[in-house]
């Protein structure tokens, strides 16, 4: 399955004058600020197709001739090949709004090639600023992404992000990007789970046992994540199972989500300028490498159980999220108060696993010598 951009072009990838709503010359193009290196991280991060459809009124008229939108065009197009920005496809409607053809937005005639050859409806996006770009979207069955431009009024739609640029619409595709759901299922356990790794720590936690929802929540948050996890174990057995069970169904999904590295951190400690995490008397220390190597080093003077948790099971926990995850993961620290100690452990690891996940705009390699982790 394909995902695709369906983009305006006029208001969304170039500045619209709010005169005459149409760029005559090669002096008044301007591109909305963040347009390239956006478009070209959804290309080579996100794995996108870019395809443009955008209304032209009365293009070929005498008010409106040919060369003077060519000119244009032929400028943009080379705009974005320098930056190694590509085009699947370009369909432009000449039609006037007064007496519009069957191909003009929000009419979906156009794209229904792409619609019929195998598409990600899930993760695919109409991106304008008009109203009819929205409308566009709900007749394909996509969500909208709409960018804000004062010459156009907005409303709220339900199946449309409002945003007021491209720094906005790349943090969509990213929560969109790096998603996943997964289910697990056995005898003893049944745990549902929703993560996008780039969210912005929208967190709900179920899983029977409170003190271990309250730890997962604050992983999630300090990650930045956007999570949904809700588990059904064996309570009355013993909360072994539901403990063990999470922490595989977290790791596999961390494993799916991170086959492609281009461009991540890799590494992360509990925060880029703060080594150790305290948490009153406690001060923990969490270091992780996204190597693909799952192992766990273990440091933690935990002496009693916590939320009936017994001590060995948390570093089960850890050790088989970062196996199923295959990273390295190291926690160490010291204190007093047992609650205080796995609490900043928790937080610590959510802090490293952010600096390490964390996407650079402009680099794409994989970060080992080695080209693959």
């Amino acid at each position: 399955m394909q995902r695709y951009l369906f983009i305006d072009r006029d208001g969304t990838l170039i500045v619209e004058p709010p005169d005459t709503q149409q760029i005559d010359s090669c002096e008044r193009l301007r591109l909305l600020p963040r347009t390239l290196s956006v478009l070209r991280w959804a290309q080579q991060v996100g794995g996108y197709r870019l395809v443009m459809i955008t209304n032209q009124d009365g293009l070929g008229s005498e008010s409106f001739p040919e060369e003077r939108f060519w000119m244009i065009q032929r400028l943009l197009m080379d705009i974005f090949s320098s930056e190694g920005i590509t085009w699947y496809g370009i369909h432009i409607d000449r039609s006037r709004e007064e007496s519009p053809s069957f191909y003009r937005k929000p009419s979906p005639l156009l794209l229904l090639p792409y619609m019929e050859s195998g598409i990600d409806k899930a993760h695919s996006f109409v991106i304008g600023d008009r109203y009819t770009d929205m409308r566009l979207a709900q007749r394909l069955g996509l969500s909208g992404i709409w960018i804000t431009n004062p010459i156009h009024p907005q409303e709220h739609l339900p199946f449309a992000h409002i945003v007021k640029g491209w720094e906005e619409v790349q943090a969509i595709l990213k929560r969109s990007v790096f998603s996943i759901q997964l289910h697990r299922e056995t005898k003893e356990t049944s745990v549902h789970l929703s993560l996008s790794l780039y969210g912005e720590g929208r967190v709900t936690v179920h899983t029977g046992i409170g003190f271990f929802d309250h730890m997962l929540t604050l992983l999630a948050f300090h990650a930045g994540w956007d999570l949904v996890l809700k588990a059904e174990g064996d309570l009355h057995v013993d909360v072994h199972h539901t403990v063990e069970d999470v922490a595989i169904t977290l790791g596999q999904a961390l494993y799916r989500l991170l086959k492609d590295k281009r461009g991540i951190h890799r590494y992360g400690q509990a925060a880029s300028s703060l080594r150790w995490l305290p948490m009153d008397e406690a001060l923990s220390v969490v270091a992780i490498d996204m190597s693909g190597r799952g192992l766990l080093t273990w440091r933690l003077p935990l002496a009693e159980s916590l939320g009936g948790i017994a001590p060995s099971l948390w570093k089960h926990f850890f050790e088989t999220l970062a196996r199923e995850g295959a990273f390295t993961l190291h926690i160490q620290g010291y204190g007093e108060d047992a609650h205080h100690l796995i609490e900043a452990a928790f937080k610590g690891v959510g802090r490293a696993l952010r600096e390490a996940l964390h996407r650079s705009e402009e680099a794409n390699a994989v970060p080992s010598t080695k080209g693959a982790l």
